[in-house]
Parts: C-alpha cells; sequence; structure tokens
C-alpha cells in the first residue's frame, strides 16, 4: 500500500462539463451542477484519500524528487534597498510539489483569520460540511460561471496582440460582427463570448494585476447597447446569462449612484471546466495551507553551515516538521545531514506503519532517488551511506526538552531552521497537542509556546551557529497585527543571538493583487513587479567561551 494520493480523477467527474456549456445553464441547472460537484469531490477525497489537485502518479514524483540533489539553488538575490534584508530568495520550482501528496490532510487545515482560533475554515469544510452548501453554490457562481478569476475567459482590450482577432471596432460594433461571423474565423472558430457587468471602480483595471497593460482599458459598451443588441438578436440568451439585470445606474436607499458598464469576455468553446477548476478551488474556498518549498530549505541548511569543518553528518533541527518541505530538502542536500524533528500532529502518523509520514517520504526519497538502498541503513550517523540520514518526535516544540531521548542532542545542533505555527492562523489538526489550543490567548502563546521553543532551539545549539526563524505578524481586521515578528527578535536577543538580519521569500503573484497598493505589510519590489514576501529571520549564536 502507498501512503501518498497519486493522479486526480476528475476526468471521469459528471461535472467536468465545458464552460461554454455552464454559461447555457439555468440557474436550477447550474445548482444542479454545483451540488454535483460538491458530492464528487467530496467522494474521490474520503473514498481515495485524493483532494481537489490534480497530483502526479508514483513514476513522476520520483521524477520530480529526482531532480532535488543536483539543484543548485541559485536563486538568492541581493537586495540593495532594505538594509536589514540579507538577500531575496525567488525559488518558484515545483518539482519539490510534489512532497504534498504525502500529506492528504493539508488542504483539511482550518485557517483563521479572526482574533480567536473560533472559525477557521479549510477547503474541505467548502465540501464536507453540510452547512456550507448554499456558500459554496455562491462561490461557485461567481468565481465559475462569471470567471471572476479571468481562468476560462479573458476580456476584450484595447491591445491589439492580447485578442488579434480584434479591428479596432467598438464593443457595439465588435458584437456585431462576431454574430455575422467576421470575428472568429480559421484558429478562432471555436471561440464565442459572453458579458459581464462592471462597476465604474473597475473600469480602468483589465481584469488582473499585469504591467504589460498599463495605458490600455478594457473595451465597453453602454446598457443602452446592450439592450439593443439583445432586441435585434446580436446577442443571445447565453452571452448575457451572467447579467441579471441591464442598467446604467442604480441608487441605493442612501443615495449612493452606481453606474454600470458591460464588458466582453472572450473563451475557447471547447475547453472543459478540469483541470482549471482544482486551481480556482484552491483559490476560492477558503485559504490552502502552503508547504515551505524543500529547494529553499535546501539552500539555507547549505550556506548557513557552509563555515562548518564537516567531519560527520551535521546535526539540523527542525522544530515544526509542517508538511515535510524541510526534511525533503535535507534528504536532497549535497551536504551530509542528520535531520531531527518534531511535530505533534497526529494525521502525520502511519501507526500501521509504525513511523510518521516525515520518516515515510525520507524513505521513499532515499529508496528511490539515492541507489544504496538506504532505506535498510539509517542508522545515526553512519557516514557510509550515501543518503542522509533523520530522527523525529511527536512531541509540541515548547515540550521536547523534556523527552530523554531528544536530550542526547543539546549541544549538538549545528543549525535550527523552521516556520512555526503563526499562533491560530493555521489549524493543523484539532488535537488538543496543537499549540494553539493549548494556548488560546496570543500572550499566553507566546510565553509558554514561542519562548521556549526558542529557549530549547538557543540551548541545544553548538557556538557560533546559525537559527533561521520564518514566521509573520498575523493580520486581524484592518490594521492590528500580533507582533510574531518582533517578539521572535526580541526572545532571541534576550537569549543571547545576534541578529543578523531578515531574508525575503518571495511568493507567487495572485492574479488581480498588486502587494505594494493592497495594504500588505511584507511587499517588496522585484524586477519591477510587487512581491509579497515571507520573512526569514536570522540569528547567529555566538557566545564566548
Amino acid at each position: 500500500m502507498n501512503y501518498y494520493y497519486q493522479r486526480n480523477k476528475f476526468v471521469d467527474f459528471k461535472s467536468n462539463i465545458l464552460f461554454h456549456e455552464l454559461l447555457d445553464t439555468s440557474e436550477s441547472e447550474f445548482e444542479h451542477w454545483a451540488k454535483t460537484l460538491r458530492k464528487e469531490v467530496t467522494e474521490q477525497w474520503d473514498e481515495f484519500g485524493n483532494p481537489p489537485v490534480i497530483g502526479k502518479n508514483h513514476d513522476k514524483i520520483i521524477s520530480s524528487f529526482g531532480k532535488l540533489k543536483s539543484n543548485g539553488c541559485d536563486f538568492l538575490i541581493k537586495d540593495d534597498e532594505d538594509s536589514e534584508s540579507l538577500g531575496i530568495i525567488k525559488n518558484f520550482n515545483k518539482d519539490a510539489s510534489v512532497v504534498n501528496q504525502f500529506f492528504p490532510t493539508m488542504l483539511k487545515t482550518k485557517i483563521s483569520s479572526g482574533k480567536t482560533a473560533e472559525g477557521g475554515l479549510s477547503i474541505y469544510d467548502y465540501f464536507g460540511d453540510p452547512t456550507m452548501e448554499e456558500q459554496f453554490i455562491k462561490i461557485m457562481r461567481r468565481a465559475v460561471r462569471r470567471d471572476s478569476m479571468y481562468v476560462w475567459s479573458r476580456s476584450l482590450v484595447n491591445k491589439k496582440d492580447e485578442n488579434p482577432f480584434w479591428n479596432g471596432q467598438s464593443g457595439y460594433e465588435f458584437i456585431k460582427d462576431v454574430k455575422d461571423g467576421k470575428v472568429f474565423t480559421g484558429k478562432w472558430k471555436n471561440y464565442d463570448i459572453y458579458l459581464t457587468k462592471s462597476k465604474d471602480s473597475t473600469f480602468d483595471n483589465y481584469g488582473t494585476f499585469n504591467d504589460d497593460y498599463v495605458g490600455f482599458t478594457n473595451i465597453y459598451l453602454s446598457a443602452d447597447e446592450v439592450n439593443e443588441l439583445v432586441d435585434n438578436d446580436y446577442l443571445n440568451s447565453r452571452q448575457v446569462s451572467n447579467i441579471t439585470k441591464i442598467e446604467e445606474s442604480s441608487t441605493s436607499k442612501v443615495g449612493k449612484v452606481t453606474k454600470y458598464s458591460y464588458m466582453v469576455r472572450w473563451y475557447d468553446k471547447t475547453e472543459g471546466l478540469f483541470p482549471n477548476m482544482l486551481r480556482v478551488i484552491r483559490l476560492s474556498c477558503g485559504q490552502a495551507a502552503v508547504n515551505f518549498p524543500a529547494l529553499t530549505a535546501k539552500l539555507l541548511y547549505e550556506k548557513y553551515t557552509s563555515h562548518i569543518k564537516q567531519e560527520e553528518p551535521l546535526v539540523v533541527y527542525d522544530s515544526s516538521s509542517g508538511w515535510g518541505g524541510r526534511i525533503l530538502g535535507a534528504m536532497s542536500s549535497r551536504k551530509k545531514i542528520h535531520y531531527v524533528g518534531t511535530d505533534p500532529n497526529p494525521d502525520n502518523y502511519l501507526p500501521e506503519l509504525g513511523k510518521s509520514r516525515y520518516e515515510y517520504v525520507a524513505d521513499f526519497y532515499n529508496k528511490n532517488c539515492i541507489d544504496n538502498h538506504s532505506d535498510k541503513l539509517q542508522s545515526f550517523f553512519d557516514v557510509e551511506t550515501q543518503s542522509n540520514t533523520y530522527e523525529l518526535f511527536q512531541d509540541g516544540s515548547e515540550l521536547i526538552q523534556n523527552n530523554s531521548d531528544f536530550q542526547k542532542y543539546k549541544g549538538k545542533l549545528d543549525f535550527s531552521f523552521t516556520s512555526p505555527p503563526y499562533f491560530n492562523r493555521e489549524q493543523y489538526s484539532q488535537d488538543e497537542t496543537q499549540s494553539f489550543k493549548a494556548y488560546k490567548e496570543y500572550e499566553d502563546w507566546r510565553d509558554n509556546f514561542l519562548k521556549p521553543t526558542l529557549t530549547t532551539i538557543y540551548e541545544y545549539l553548538k557556538n557560533d551557529r546559525y537559527i533561521v526563524w520564518n514566521i509573520a505578524d498575523i493580520k486581524i481586521g484592518e490594521s492590528t497585527y500580533y507582533p510574531l515578528e518582533q517578539d521572535s527578535i526580541d526572545i532571541l536577543k534576550e537569549l543571547g543571538c545576534e541578529y543578523k538580519g531578515k531574508l525575503k521569500m518571495l511568493m507567487t503573484r495572485m492574479v488581480g493583487l498588486d502587494p505594494s497598493k493592497s495594504g500588505i505589510k511584507n511587499a517588496v519590489k522585484y524586477d519591477g513587479k510587487s512581491y509579497k514576501y515571507e520573512p526569514m529571520f536570522v540569528f547567529k549564536k555566538n557566545n564566548k567561551l
């Protein structure tokens, strides 16, 4: 039996219809489609362990893993704009993302955005919770039928190379030409259009933040033009199915006037809802838990131990093993590494095998990507093997110092790197051992989880060694933050660490979001574009002997 899921079987879904067909559904037919999708995703998830992600089969997992060892991780970029910055990490490599398949509960992680842990939702909740059905249908109406994320359709814009079939016509004339068969010919023969309603606040927004479209706008129609085109049969019911009421403006009860225009969207009539549907689900149905990139972990292991003369395996400690990205980075390192990790999440333990999913991932990598039968050679500091080694614990990081088996590492750690829980933001399980359960108020969590975790790391670390701590403040409401970043810095400084600065790990850009203009605290400009980044704070233990 394999303890990882493989490629999603969405091709067999009854809900896997064409986007063109979905536009043609009545409201009742659309709701039936949404309920069918919800049922099919839940059944595949519950019965086969396949969440709504594409996934790779066994051989392709091995192929992706096999590329990690030789990757030079040359994606650390100098950052001259910030004196505190130690560099920008731009790693969008996807080879290691298949490690997610070994952790099927990732998308069942509840993500909280409130002041307390109450009300956190996972992507699974949108499918499996009966009370979420109405909300799910509403989300699908906006995200899929109206294609709010521009997944299946594009806007007609006054930029010729964006829509080559546009010949400079007005929106009104373009619609007439479509009806008369003058637009979608040749290689465009399978294309069609539909209209969406836009408020005046979106008139100059192409629908996605893209620097290439500065100076260009969407092509719009007025309400009168739309009505005339409908009356003269230039627009059919499918093409206006996303418009509930054609109107020039509306006035609220308090007298606020909203003006409307109508945007032309074009799409391929032969394109099915899947596999793009999986991306829409991930982005619209709650917030997905994110794995730490294994290659970035590999970079940090190698960079922050480069000053150590190595005679034996380097002992690296991960106080929150998370979803396996960091142990995979350790296994694929070109250095000899002994990875020590802990995580109390019971979902990541396989009792029938007597090992954790972290050990299973490491064994899988070593067996299939290191040609030495290393799964049989996992002895501590066995330098005869080509594979890197590990030891895993199931203790909370604030309590692990009480474990006698862990105590052998006191004064033996060569490097510590982790991404700890962001208080109650990500609820990895509902088990009582989770830190957000044990310490429900932030101050309590800071004093009884964060501080003892960092204290253990400091005390167990050798002198002249580094700590890299990936954490970010949590935003509450519009402008209030829990100061996880500064509290972490203060605690490690008080313990005696020297703060060296921070690394900025770029996150992939979201459609329609400019981090520099969206009130995002950790945003940086790189190569002319704005990115959100995850901060990683670097400290050095350098006690005088």
